[in-house]
């Protein structure tokens, strides 16, 4: 009598080289997606900075009041303030609040940002302005991350809105 076994299946060491090839397939990639969060985070930085601007224009026009963005780099945020009488306040909303920049991400400002305001505490913070007229001073903010890579957001007109213009995207 003549009696062939079929075994349908994986022997252990199949599985075992699988397993070996996964790996080192996963010990390859995890650097790379490591820089990945990291560059993503540079774009969301600056996609946040873009949409404060485009809300601080919006608002100004809307509201027929001055907005204006109030930048510390140092602490690695910025605020969006309105002008009440001859001083800008907070605004009481939750778009108003201060905006911190994500570990690992700074912010520098170009040739075109001259403006500096007094605060309250008599600390002086690079700021741009955005008029009822829709105009916008002419400014630019590079994103910088500490990994490498930097993404610039300007606008190059004061008729024109901040756009990023340049950069890893």
């Amino acid at each position: 009598m003549n009696t062939t076994r079929s075994h349908h299946g994986f022997t252990l060491l199949e599985l075992v080289l699988v397993m070996v090839v996964l790996v080192v397939a996963l010990g390859i990639t995890a650097p790379s997606l490591r820089g990945w969060s990291r560059a993503q985070a540079l774009r969301d930085a600056a996609d946040q900075f873009v949409s404060v601007t485009h809300r601080a224009r919006s608002q100004a026009v809307s509201e027929m009041r001055i907005y204006r963005v109030e930048m510390d780099a140092s602490a690695g945020r910025y605020q969006l303030t309105m002008q009440e009488e001859q001083a800008f306040v907070s605004i009481p909303a939750t778009w108003g609040r201060p905006i911190q920049l994500p570990a690992g991400v700074t912010m520098r400002f170009g040739k075109t940002l001259q403006n500096k305001a007094k605060q309250n505490d008599d600390v002086f913070a690079d700021v741009f302005r955005f008029y009822p007229t829709g105009r916008t001073e002419p400014a630019s903010v590079t994103f910088a991350s500490d990994a490498g890579g930097s993404i610039t957001v300007e606008c190059r007109s004061p008729a024109e809105g901040f756009v990023v213009s340049g950069g890893a995207r």
